[in-house]
């Protein structure tokens, strides 16, 4: 008898570099998201990304990438008409953002700029604020737009005015270096938001 282990789940693909489908990742009735497929010699969680091909398009026309954990946030970005094709979110599906990922991702990407979304536990914050390690080495600005506790983009998204909050958020990114975490929560290290000088310009 055929039974469907993954019945209750939401499935989703899992691309490659080449973006050859290689593996899923479901989301069960807890709404966490894992990946369902085993490790084999062409599917490595760490060497995927989820929405990749979805947002190819998005990508090419000068859309900036933007990370954030849950699939499910970037559904709402994808779905807010406001936003214009202006971000690109991309889900890690809480696995954390390796090396390759990084790389693949600027591969398909026009611009310098990438987003991390911080939100979750602090645990979880300091762990998106350790990206800037891996994404420096293919973008020149690394930004970060900080959510309040227990804040998703999805729930965001979801509110009177949603899409214009997200908008707003979104526009209002800083570098992700001037963020750090305290006992008493997440907080950004300077009031101004410095970006990069034009090429010759003196800092």
């Amino acid at each position: 008898m055929a039974i469907d282990r993954h019945r209750d789940k939401l499935m989703l693909v899992t691309r490659d570099r080449r973006l050859s489908p290689v593996g899923l990742v479901g989301i069960g009735p807890d709404g966490e998201a894992r990946s369902v497929s085993p490790v084999t010699m062409i599917h490595r969680p760490s060497n995927v990304l989820v929405g990749i091909e979805e947002q190819r398009n998005l990508l090419a026309g000068g859309a900036v990438p933007l990370i954030v954990d849950d699939p499910m946030d970037a559904i709402a970005v994808s779905n807010a008409g406001l936003l214009d094709g202006q971000w690109a979110a991309i889900p890690v599906c809480g696995g954390g953002l390796s090396t390759s990922q990084a790389k693949t991702l600027r591969e398909f990407s026009t611009t310098e700029k990438v987003i991390v979304v911080l939100s979750g536990t602090e645990a979880q914050r300091n762990q998106n604020a350790g990206y800037l390690l891996d994404l420096a080495f293919f973008f020149n600005r690394v930004r970060a737009v900080s959510l309040g506790p227990g804040e998703t983009l999805a729930g965001l998204a979801g509110k009177e005015f949603g899409a214009e909050r997200l908008s707003d958020l979104l526009a209002n990114s800083r570098p992700l270096m001037t963020y750090r975490t305290s006992g008493s929560g997440f907080f950004a290290l300077r009031s101004v938001d410095p970006d990069p000088p034009a090429p010759g310009l003196e800092v």
